[in-house]
């Protein structure tokens, strides 16, 4: 009988995948649900040995210039696999201008970064570990590092036959990171059946986000993110114009190949890569799996809690001549904000890593 229940399970789960895609293709938002297996492409097939090398990349101060920092300096376990700062931790004396993005279901990902840069979470690994504003690591240097480790070295054999490279320090990282997957989070319990699951505050929420509320028009799907990019006139924080974040904001203007980057003095989202005005102050849509686990929150981390996010989308969100057309004010009493917050912290689940 276990057998069965685990197969109808499995079925069910493919089932609810292939119906995502169809609906996608036929553009119309795909529902919420839980989330299917955990896709991994076909030139790094995830391996036991991947993962347990990648994990412990993962929480190794090499992988700084100076040694300070690990990938877990700013995907903390302990923090939602983020940090509860504004900005995200950055290389001694650097300020960052940005909120660290969790990590949690970052396998389902389809581009990374706030301003989607990076097309592969393979590559997007090794992005942190080179930028000099975050760890700062030459890969060359940091091969011979661990070539002088005896431990890297038989895990580096197990993994990859031996071949200490950056590519594979980045596949491996990547493997570590496919395991960071939320399961069992009261809203999967209540879609998997189990109507007690949610309480009745939470199922109002429920209801709101896909009805009055409309945020499923942007968080849908099962990892509630439909992986675009939009405007919401999110404001700047007040220290944003701080002699260290204008220079980190300058430094990576001026490395994206942005003509304007002297005079640019806010952070311009998607355009930072297409270089398209139209994509001025568009940001990545992120997932809401844990977000009561991750403030501060949006991009530059200037919304301390839900509450304070939820208010401003009541409000129709801020002030720019960009700001996404979907954005309008929602007229939602104290009451159902409070309902929205109850069915966003049923998003938290369990992570085993």
């Amino acid at each position: 009988m276990r057998k069965i229940a685990v197969f109808i399970s499995l079925s069910l789960i493919v089932f609810a995948g292939i119906a995502q895609s169809a609906k996608k293709e036929r553009g119309e938002i795909p529902d919420i649900g839980v989330a299917g297996s955990v896709p991994v492409p076909k030139n790094n097939p995830l391996t036991k040995a991947k993962i347990k090398l990648g994990k412990k990349l993962f929480f190794d101060d090499m992988l700084s210039g100076d040694g300070s920092m690990s990938c877990a300096s700013c995907h903390d376990p302990d923090q939602g696999w983020t940090t509860h700062t504004r900005y995200s931790p950055a290389y001694p004396t650097i300020t960052e201008r940005r909120n660290s993005p969790t990590l949690v279901n970052t396998a389902y990902a389809k581009v990374w970064i706030w301003d989607g840069r990076a097309g592969s979470l393979d590559k997007q690994a090794l992005g942190p570990m080179k930028n000099p504003l975050h760890m700062n690591q030459n890969p060359g240097l940091v091969v011979e590092e661990i070539r002088a480790e005896p431990e890297y070295v038989v895990l580096f054999k197990e993994a990859f036959n031996g071949k200490i490279t950056p590519e594979n320090i980045g596949k491996a990282l990547a493997s570590f990171e496919r395991t960071i997957v939320s399961e069992n989070s009261p809203f999967d319990k209540y879609m998997l059946g189990d109507k007690k699951a949610l309480g009745v505050e939470a199922i109002k929420g429920l209801k709101l986000f896909k009805g009055k509320a409309g945020c499923v028009r942007c968080h849908n799907g099962p990892n509630f993110t439909d992986g675009q990019f939009h405007n919401l006139g999110v404001p700047e924080p007040t220290d944003f114009h701080s002699a260290g974040v204008q220079t980190s904001l300058r430094f990576d203007l001026k490395r994206t190949k942005n003509r304007d980057w002297m005079t640019i003095t806010s952070d311009i989202g998607r355009a930072t890569i297409t270089k398209d005005k139209n994509d001025i102050g568009k940001f990545k849509t992120p997932t809401l799996r844990h977000i009561a686990e991750t403030p501060p929150y949006m991009h530059n981390g200037v919304f301390e809690t839900l509450g304070e996010v939820l208010s401003f989308y009541n409000a129709g969100g801020g002030v720019h001549p960009n700001k996404s057309s979907l954005l309008k004010p929602l007229g939602l009493s104290e009451d159902q904000l409070a309902q929205l917050k109850a069915f966003l912290s049923s998003l938290t689940g369990e992570i085993k890593f």
